[in-house]
């Protein structure tokens, strides 16, 4: 059985055994068409710059926040000793806000189960109290420590939201907390899984109107939650080996998603033109 590409190039997709050679060309070849679009992770500009400018801030203070949640802790300012499972951000006795734990896992920060499968309603609800309590605005008249401590959890819970409620950031997270990481290669992808990728890049850039974009739009989402609930079953197996290959493959399809929004974008302002 053959497939056609527009450059002429003929695949034997039921080949039974690719060379080394020819593997790393439909990778590198699909990577091309997929990665060096927009970035594969999404946008999220705070996962970058939470801690930025700390160190500078840290000598301003004259202290420096926790670097691990599993020490033991007492108060900066009543020197009480802290329970860490209920008052890692603020002190039960003198109720001044704690200096930030920035190791502390975010499920248990969040108070949520650790676990792929959440509800989300929760976690924004869960969201939005936490963000009500370290407001900056209510420690405007507290000490310069106090100030700086709310802004630094402010931005340590905004990142450990956004982290934990999109699928493919979660997935790496659990991995991250089990010793894990996602390969630097993707040798282990099925191959036929890159060649379809490859089509649906050449799809994108053959599309010359808005439906057709939708459409295909329409099947990444639907594949992508298809990749969700298949991620779910790993994780609740423990089984890591899958989940990495299933993230890997998330992340081909969010790239080309981005390449679809950003083709409907520049077809749109060709129309608006």
């Amino acid at each position: 059985m053959k497939r056609f590409f527009k450059t002429n190039l003929t695949v034997h997709v039921r080949k039974p055994q690719w060379g080394a050679a020819q593997s790393n060309v439909m990778q590198n070849r699909c990577l091309c068409n997929s990665i060096a679009r927009p970035s594969l992770h999404l946008d999220l500009e705070c996962k970058e710059i939470i801690y930025q400018g700390l160190v500078n801030q840290q000598q301003r203070r004259g202290y420096a926040p926790t670097i691990s949640s599993t020490l033991v802790k007492e108060c900066w300012n009543c020197k009480k000793s802290l329970d860490m499972s209920t008052e890692a951000m603020m002190c039960g006795n003198c109720h001044h806000l704690q200096d930030v734990d920035k190791d502390i896992n975010y499920f248990n920060l969040m108070n949520i189960a650790q676990d792929f499968s959440l509800d989300a309603q929760s976690l924004t609800k869960r969201f939005r109290q936490m963000q009500s309590i370290v407001h900056p605005d209510k420690f405007s008249n507290k000490s310069s420590r106090e100030q700086n401590n709310s802004a630094d959890w402010s931005s340590l819970i905004n990142k450990a939201y956004k982290t934990l409620l999109i699928p493919i950031e979660r997935g790496q997270y659990l991995l991250n907390l089990s010793g894990l990481q996602l390969p630097q290669d993707n040798s282990a992808l099925n191959k036929e899984f890159l060649m379809e990728m490859m089509e649906r890049n050449e799809q994108v850039e053959d599309a010359t109107n808005i439906e057709d974009l939708k459409k295909l739009s329409k099947r990444l989402k639907d594949d992508l939650e298809k990749k969700v609930l298949e991620l779910s079953r790993a994780f609740n197996d423990s089984n890591f080996e899958v989940a990495q290959l299933l993230l890997i493959e998330m992340k081909y399809l969010i790239s080309i998603e981005n390449s679809v929004k950003n083709k409907s974008q520049t077809l749109m302002n060709g129309i608006s033109s």
